[in-house]
């Protein structure tokens, strides 16, 4: 079977792989869903760390965000 498509890795650029494929039912709809990795597992590593670090980054962003809210919402009033 060809492939009509390209996954890159990219950090070394080399073709993924499919490590596993699952479908899951969401209402009347049934996803099919691939999770691909770089045969590279040194490389896959280094992209696994990149990933979590921008996740843990987007996270902490999220609950200043959300801190910011919850101070705005419960201080008193000023009085004009």
């Amino acid at each position: 079977m060809k492939k009509n498509y390209s996954n890159p890795c990219s950090r070394c650029g080399t073709e993924r792989v499919v490590l596993r494929t699952w479908e899951e039912k969401i209402g009347a709809s049934v996803v099919i869903s691939t999770e691909m990795i770089c045969p590279n597992s040194d490389c896959q590593k280094k992209v696994d760390k990149d990933n979590k670090a921008d996740s843990d980054k987007r996270a902490a962003m999220k609950l200043r965000s959300e801190q910011r809210l919850h101070r705005r919402t419960t201080r008193p009033r000023r009085k004009k």
